[in-house]
């Protein structure tokens, strides 16, 4: 029996796993690149894997989920212990599963440019720590940029990422710039809103203030120019208030923007609007 070597970089860590499990073959695929791990497969069955971390499925995931230079397959290797009993195509579907919840873990986390620091808050004795969870604490000093942490983690950018949002959610790091963030990208994102949609705009703006007092207040936070549409912050928000605030404004233009606009119009204004924020 042979073995091979396979660029993880051209080919995704899936296909390589699909094509293993097709041709039925037994023995250990060893990962190399931001994480290293072992995938272990039994007759086309894929029934171990470690990450140096994790086993089982949250090791697999984990190693689709970051960067990956080289794999290697050695066949005849049998694994050390089950931590898989699942079909491939039962572990294909969990995976894109937790693809998506993934997705939505990465919108809260910060910029990577972003540097957090240890808060004072003591641990709640119901609340136990990994050893990832310490791997991460360890590295935020309020002086490493997150893309750093990350880096010099080792633990896959999946899992950190999961850490990383879990510690903060639990007021053990935080953001010392949030505030000055989230205001800096509410801003933006009105700035833009007038410059697409001009008066009507503004007038859609209103609009949404009048619907609820939480808008008013959003609203209220900066000076518009009318004849201009030129905005300016004069107070703050909490980074809650913004990350709702622009999501119901969001929803609250895609349904009455098309009234305004007509819905041919609205799509293209739209898609200049969404062009414009990835640009910033």
């Amino acid at each position: 029996m042979f073995g091979f070597e396979i660029n993880l970089e051209e080919f995704p860590l899936s296909d390589v796993l699909q094509f293993l499990v097709t041709v039925k073959k037994s023995g250990v695929l060893r990962i190399y690149g931001a994480v290293t791990g072992d995938i272990y497969v039994r007759n086309g069955l894929v029934v171990h894997a470690t990450d140096g971390v994790n086993k089982g499925i949250e090791a697999v995931i984990n190693l689709t989920f970051i960067n990956l230079e080289t794999g290697r397959f050695e066949p005849g290797v049998s694994a050390p212990e089950q931590t898989l009993a699942e079909d491939f195509g039962k572990l294909t579907e969990t995976i894109e599963k937790r693809r998506v919840e993934f997705q939505e873990i990465k919108k809260k986390l910060p910029p990577l440019d972003t540097v957090l620091a240890k808060s004072t808050k003591e641990l709640e004795s119901a609340v136990a720590l990994r050893r990832t969870d310490w791997q991460i604490l360890a590295l935020v000093d309020g002086k490493r940029k997150l893309s750093a942490v990350f880096a010099e983690s080792k633990i896959g950018g999946y899992e950190a990422t999961k850490t990383i949002t879990w510690l903060k959610e639990q007021g053990l790091i935080y953001e010392p710039k949030e505030v000055e963030r989230v205001m800096a990208a509410l801003t933006t994102f009105l700035r833009i809103l007038l410059e697409v949609f001009g008066k009507n705009g503004l007038q859609l703006l209103k609009k949404w203030a009048d619907s609820a007092a939480r808008n008013k207040k959003v609203i209220n936070v900066f000076h518009i120019d009318e004849r201009t549409l030129k905005i300016t912050p004069r107070a703050e928000l909490s980074a809650g208030e913004v990350e709702l605030s622009v999501k119901n404004l969001e929803d609250y233009v895609k349904t009455e923007g098309p009234k305004i606009f007509g819905k041919v119009l609205f799509k293209k204004k739209w898609h200049d609007f969404e062009e414009k924020m990835e640009a910033e």
